[in-house]
């Protein structure tokens, strides 16, 4: 049977994933590519992605403001969040 803390380690990675694609995604639409906007599974990862990256973006933002530096044209957010999704994987894993 599966373990409570199983089924949220698989979450946590799929939440890895999602972000992983969003980056992708906007990386593709920066080169000039096209990404369907409108596709609900597009959509569906950005609402997703969005959710989790938006409490990271906003420290990032409280960080450069309090340390008088103008906001980075590069957004580490996504970063910083697979960064914490792995260490919280990392600890749940001892719990096994």
């Amino acid at each position: 049977m599966i373990s409570p803390v199983d089924v949220v380690i698989w979450v946590l990675r799929a939440l890895v994933i999602v972000i992983i694609l969003d980056v992708i995604f906007s990386w593709i639409r920066f080169a000039g590519g096209r990404v369907p906007r409108y596709n609900p599974v597009v959509r569906f990862i950005e609402r997703i992605a969005n959710a989790v990256l938006d409490p990271f973006r906003q420290l990032q933002d409280r960080v450069l403001r309090s340390a008088g530096a103008n906001p980075l044209p590069i957004d580490f957010s996504p970063l910083l969040a697979i960064v914490v999704i792995q260490l919280l994987i990392g600890l749940l894993n001892g719990l096994r």
